[in-house]
């Protein structure tokens, strides 16, 4: 009896492997035109929508896939370069983005800059990119990761320690921007970096229009802990500087200060900076 069994069940799975291969083959199908490569990656792309975008390994398998179907389409190399920063993946970053680069300079090269200057802190190769996209499209202002490449040119050149060179992209910075004649729009780093340039060149009235044009705009308390180092530089009033510095303090409690997601800010305020100054005064 019980080798019936095993003989029928033998028997159904054969049937059952004879009939699949007997299928219409277009349900297989593997081999794709130029122009169905290229619909079907970009599928796999726009169905990157789950809570882990990047990270999860099915929407990593979708990526792959992309880049099989479609070997000149750059966007899987980024996103896979992406995925990869976020978890500190250096080199794995660094060749993905290369190869999204070579694929499409115009979209890519900046998105490049900003990861040298942000999270690798590789202010050459930052000003080596931004300046080769300036090239690639003459007369236009681009804005890579949502950035002016102007204002992060200027902060390379700052981080360099070139602050005149610095100052130059902050004023072309703050003449687009202003444009529509509203500051308001402009976040308190700019006022602070703009500020700070003429600050580490012992330009202090000038540093300190910029800290005060920047407190205008916004509560932050990046600007207010420079501007009470710069109102010491100046030998104002010690109480005028403690008031300041009290502000800053406060206004850092309530999260208004320069911060970003995975890697410091420059210049980023901290309470032990605030509480030295005071201690200082």
């Amino acid at each position: 009896m019980e080798r019936f069994k095993i003989f029928y069940r033998s028997l159904f799975f054969l049937v059952l492997f004879i009939s699949s291969c007997n299928q219409n083959p277009e349900l297989y199908k593997t081999e794709f035109t130029e122009t169905e490569s290229k619909k079907y990656a970009k599928q796999f792309m726009k169905g990157l929508h789950g809570v882990y975008y990047q990270g999860s390994p099915e929407e990593h398998f979708q990526i792959q896939e992309a880049s099989i179907l479609d070997t000149t389409f750059s966007d899987p190399h980024r996103e896979m370069g992406a995925s990869r920063v976020k978890r500190g993946i250096n080199t794995e970053t660094m060749k993905k983005y290369k190869k999204a680069v070579s694929l499409d300079p115009e979209s890519w090269q900046g998105y490049r800059g900003y990861l040298y200057l942000y999270f690798y802190r590789d202010y050459d190769n930052a000003i080596k990119d931004f300046n080769e996209l300036d090239t690639l499209t003459p007369n236009f202002v681009d804005y890579p990761q949502s950035e002016n490449i102007d204002f992060m040119r200027g902060i390379s050149y700052m981080m360099k320690k070139e602050y005149p060179k610095a100052q130059d992209y902050f004023k072309k910075f703050f003449a687009h921007e202003t444009k529509s004649g509203d500051l308001n729009y402009i976040e308190s780093r700019a006022f602070m970096y703009y500020g700070i340039t003429y600050y580490e060149t012992g330009e202090f009235n000038k540093a300190m229009e910029k800290f005060e044009l920047g407190i205008k705009y916004n509560n932050n308390a990046d600007l207010m802990y420079w501007k009470a180092k710069t109102l010491k530089a100046l030998d104002h009033n010690p109480l005028e500087i403690k008031n300041a510095l009290e502000t800053s303090k406060e206004l850092l409690a309530q999260g208004y200060n320069s911060r970003r997601p995975y890697v410091e800010e420059f210049y980023q305020t901290y309470i032990e900076d605030i509480d030295d100054l005071l201690k200082s005064i």
